[in-house]
């Protein structure tokens, strides 16, 4: 894939339309600073292609904007395509896909931000979104993840493979390759043959079931016969039952009527006794009557004089009413003055309570005076002593800034000194190993005098470096104690800073409080003090309300001239109301006068009726009770007819129970044949099983780790290793090479087997060593190597070819050897690549590239330009 032309809009830090043409330059450095947009133009490709960037569709789109867009025209395999990405904020993402048809006769201008483009777009889009991207990846013969692994070094992957333990390095590859699918193979052969196991261990679980069933054959239908027997004995037992309980329910029936016949005549029984008792109790009640009527007459003298004595108290009454009825309406007069009265000495006296409270907190108030006037002089003398220690301020800020800045500029150097010591020693290591060769550090023939000198030489370069480290480290510390010393004083003065307001806050506070209560004194002297001897002397001679007072005694001179006795009148009031019961002794003696005569007759005829009623209550129950003993005589000859029912009942539960066993035997025979069928069906479907099996854990080794995917990463590594090979001996002009070993021995020399594993063995001028033995510029030009060969063989693996490398490797992590070297690299390798990007933010960098493409941060969103 050869990118032609990109067109960004409303895409993360791309607020504004911005197009970048990939036809002008093959080699070309992407530049700019930290968040400028550098890394958001890859974003952009593969969102375009993919769908899938370092974030989530809806935090793609610029927060300015209403909608992401990318237009992503290139070339591949002879073809050129065009994809078109758009995603709305909050609506649904679209996806056009389309191929260019050349035409050799007109040339027309593409406007939608592809370039310009000789031809006609041709849509290859599908219907779906989904169906349209599976188009763009087959036609690419790549995914996301090959894609981004192939094509692009990101940041701090170079040495992800080679960093990692020789036992992880062959499971990482095959991460990398793409094995990983055969291990979700051997997942779903494993799923499918322990499924057919548990089919097979369901159809052993039935099979021995029918077994069981079979064997029962003897005893079952033996078991049958017999139930036969005894159904046909039952059922005889069941219909002479049937025929005695017909006879019973003819006797019962009988019976029944009896019985009938005994309660109608107690019924009637029943209710003649309840007309003798009734009759009996109106006649008592009567001659109760009589008695209290006879009484009453022989009282009628005293009741009739008590009855004239009631009538004369209550005339008396009747008077002394209409007398206290004048006396109360004069009451009713006096009333409102006498509240006005009481209303005017309740003011007075609450007023007074309020004055007196008034009074007794100004007085608490006073007393606080002295108190007041010593907390402003404290305060005062307190202020000063704050104001006096802040003065030392300025000189402590001016210390602190003077120690921050010799601690900076320590901690500054040490890093720059630990990096030159590390670079030395690197080179002192190199010049101990190498002996009668050349110089790896500067190619000239060195001989051993010189090598000791020129050894020496950089020892005590390293001393010194050492030395002057070491006392950038004492002086941090001694720096930091002070910085931190200064730090805590500066502090304290803040903390004085709050400190001076708040006393400058007490003692205005004070001054006021001081003031409130000098002004409440004056008030009160000049108004509330005279008040107060003013009420205090109307209380006491209760000289409040004089013209009430008077209209009050002018109406008790009124009063007085009534001559109403309110104990002359309870008097009266009581003896009237304890002589009320004569007026109803008066009436009771009127009705008993009227009332005698008549009740002695209704009382003769009452005893008359309770005769004649004593002789039918006899009758009645003679006649009862010879029913009631032919019933019960007859009811003891009869038999038992809920007996006879119940065993009925229980013959006829019998018979049904056994005839559902009889048919479950029967059936329980019946089903033999059929089960005979079932077994030689089972037996046939298991062995089918039992050869399916076999051929799942066929499967699972294949796919297993010691399988198909052992045998890929075998083929892949000597084509990863040529690669890395060819790449390697540019980058170090023939001098190194690398080589892969799969099989060690183990530790233990008493085993003869070898372990799995993934060692690099590294051959230079030196000799063969391992990769953990080679660091700074040579380990970077085997990561470097490495890297390419896994990408390359990564897009082949894919059916795909690649054309372009972008690398974001961290210029900025390198130091100028390190730089230097990965820029040879890059110009290296360059021939093998139809477009190479590398993203960098350090300006240095920029003259060493033939193409910058640098990207600037605006108000509006990022920009780019190709300089």
């Amino acid at each position: 894939m050869i990118p032609i032309n990109l067109y960004i809009s409303g895409f993360l830090s791309y607020r504004d339309p911005v197009e970048l043409d990939f036809s002008t330059f093959d080699l070309a450095c992407i530049s700019g600073a930290n968040g400028a947009g550098k890394s958001s133009l890859l974003d952009a490709i593969t969102w375009s292609l993919f769908g899938q960037a370092r974030k989530r569709d809806d935090s793609l789109i610029n927060t300015q904007s209403d909608a992401a867009e990318v237009v992503f025209t290139f070339a591949y395999e002879g073809n050129v395509y065009r994809v078109r990405r758009a995603n709305p904020r909050g609506k649904t993402s679209q996806l056009y896909f389309e191929i260019l048809q050349p035409d050799q006769d007109n040339e027309q201008a593409d406007t939608s931000g592809a370039g310009y483009l000789a031809g006609s777009w041709k849509s290859l889009t599908e219907r779906s979104l989904r169906e349209t991207q599976t188009l763009i990846e087959n036609t690419l013969s790549m995914d996301y993840e090959t894609f981004v692994n192939a094509s692009f070094f990101l940041q701090g992957k170079a040495d992800q493979f080679t960093q990692q333990r020789p036992g992880d390095r062959k499971r990482l590859l095959g991460s990398i390759l793409g094995l990983e699918v055969w291990d979700g193979y051997r997942r779903q052969a494993a799923d499918m043959r322990r499924a057919i196991e548990d089919q097979i261990g369901a159809l052993a679980a039935r099979l021995d079931e029918i077994n069981r069933e079979l064997a029962e054959e003897k005893q079952r239908k033996a078991h049958l016969k017999e139930l036969d027997s005894r159904l046909d004995i039952l059922s005889k037992s069941r219909l002479t039952q049937e025929a005695s309980l017909e006879q019973i329910t003819q006797i019962a029936a009988t019976l029944a009527e009896q019985r009938k016949l005994v309660e109608t005549l107690k019924r009637q029984l029943d209710a003649s006794l309840q007309r003798l008792n009734e009759q009996i109790d109106r006649r008592d009640i009567r001659e109760q009557e009589r008695e209290n009527y006879a009484g009453l007459i022989e009282r009628a003298e005293q009741i009739e004089a008590a009855y004239q004595t009631w009538q004369v108290n209550r005339a008396d009454l009747e008077r002394w009413n209409e007398t206290a009825a004048q006396f109360q309406e004069g009451q009713k007069r006096r009333q409102p003055l006498l509240d006005e009265i009481n209303t005017e000495r309740a003011r007075l006296q609450q007023e007074h309570k309020s004055l007196l409270a008034q009074q007794e907190a100004l007085a608490a108030q006073e007393a606080r005076l002295p108190e007041l006037k010593e907390q402003l002089e404290q305060t005062g003398q307190a202020i000063a002593a704050v104001e006096d220690n802040l003065a030392r301020r300025v000189e402590m800020d001016a210390q602190l800034q003077s120690a921050r800045q010799r601690q900076a500029e320590a901690r500054a150097e040490n890093p720059r000194l630990k990096a030159e010591m590390d670079e030395l020693k690197a080179r002192i290591d190199q010049l101990l190993v190498v002996e009668g060769a050349d110089c790896p550090v500067c190619g000239q023939p060195l001989d051993a005098d010189g090598r000791l000198i020129l050894i020496e030489d950089l020892q005590n370069q390293g001393k010194q470096m050492g030395d002057r480290f070491r006392a950038n480290q004492s002086l941090v510390q001694e720096v930091d104690e002070s910085v931190g010393s200064l730090e805590a004083q500066i502090r304290h003065f803040n903390q004085l800073d709050k400190e001076l307001r708040e006393l400058a806050q007490s003692k205005a506070h004070l001054n006021a409080k001081a003031e409130q209560i000098e002004q409440a004194r004056s008030a009160w002297e000049k108004d509330q003090l005279p008040r107060l001897g003013e009420v205090s002397s109307l209380l006491e001679t209760d000289g409040m309300a004089q013209g009430a007072r008077k209209l009050l005694a002018e109406m008790d001179a009124e009063l007085a001239e009534i001559g109403y006795d309110a104990a002359a009148h309870d008097a009266v009031r009581q003896a009237e109301l304890d002589g009320r019961s004569a007026e109803e002794e008066q009436r009771a003696l009127d009705k008993a006068t009227a009332s005698l005569a008549p009740i002695d007759r209704e009382i003769g005829e009452l005893k008359e009726q309770i005769e004649a009623q004593q002789s039918e209550v006899t009758r009645q129950q003679s006649e009862h009770e010879q029913a009631a003993h032919s019933l019960a005589a007859a009811e003891e000859q009869a038999p038992d007819l809920d007996a006879a029912r119940q065993v009925l009942f229980g013959l006829q539960e019998q018979e049904q129970q056994l005839r559902m066993e009889v048919g479950a035997a029967q059936q329980r025979v019946l089903v033999l044949d059929e089960q005979r069928k079932r077994r030689k069906t089972f037996e046939a479907q298991r062995e089918d099983l039992a050869r399916a099996v076999g051929h799942y854990k066929q499967l699972e080794r294949a796919f297993g780790k010691d399988g198909v995917p052992a045998l890929l990463i075998e083929q892949a590594l000597p084509q990863i290793e040529a690669k890395a090979n060819d790449v390697l001996q540019r980058l170090s002009g023939g001098g190194m090479s690398v080589r892969f070993e799969t099989l060690s021995p183990y530790k233990d020399k008493r085993r003869e087997d070898l372990k799995e594993t993934l060692d690099i063995q590294i051959s230079d001028a030196a000799g063969t060593r391992d990769y953990e033995m080679f660091s700074g510029g040579e380990a970077f030009r085997v990561n470097f190597a490495i890297r390419l060969a896994l990408s390359e063989v990564l897009a082949q693996r894919a059916g795909a070819r690649l054309q372009t490398l972008v690398i974001d490797e961290g210029f900025g992590s390198q130091d100028a050897l390190g730089r230097q070297r990965l820029i040879e690299a890059i110009n290296l390798v360059q021939q093998d690549f139809a477009k190479v990007l590398v993203i960098t933010h350090i300006d240095e960098l920029k003259d060493a590239f033939p193409t910058r493409i640098e990207v600037e941060k605006t108000p509006r969103g990022s920009v780019l330009s190709v300089v």
